[in-house]
């Protein structure tokens, strides 16, 4: 029998996935768990409309982020701090203060897709990579160096 996943289904694949499975699999497991519909008549029309709606939002995702992957990589940021004797910093900076760094300049990205294994706690210039889409990771310079 064929089916349609609705959710993820461990072993078997993933939610909007075409399975061809056993029929007492379908009927007595995963239709009245609501884990699949059956692939027959309106639901096989809507899940090939579905993949079609879903590529496009893909694309669209890819194009967006290809530009702020081109926007990222282009980017300096400058960051002030205090310095104590030594070069040594107070404090560090962080994913989060990188990602207010990049929102002030027009660029949104989540703390947690930047790449930073550990907070800078020195002066210098550094490469950050960010996470933007899978397989696209640009770097934005940081450039720490003393307040005043």
């Amino acid at each position: 029998m064929k089916v349609i996943l609705t959710k993820d289904v461990d072993k078997l694949g993933k939610s909007g996935e075409m399975k061809t499975v056993a029929d007492g699999f379908a009927t007595n497991f995963l239709i009245p768990r609501r884990l699949a519909v059956p692939a027959a008549g309106g639901a096989y029309r809507a899940w090939q409309h579905d993949i079609a709606s879903r590529e496009e939002k893909r694309q669209r995702e890819r194009a967006d982020s290809e530009i702020a992957a081109t926007r990222i990589s282009s980017t300096t940021l400058t960051m002030g701090v205090k310095v104590g004797e030594g070069g040594k910093l107070y404090g560090s900076i962080t994913a989060k203060e990188i990602a207010e760094a990049l929102a002030r300049r027009g660029i949104a990205v989540d703390r947690h897709k930047i790449e930073l294994e550990e907070p800078l706690k020195s002066l210098g210039t550094y490469k950050v990579a960010i996470k933007v889409f899978s397989g696209m990771t640009p770097e934005v310079t940081v450039v720490v160096e003393p307040k005043g």
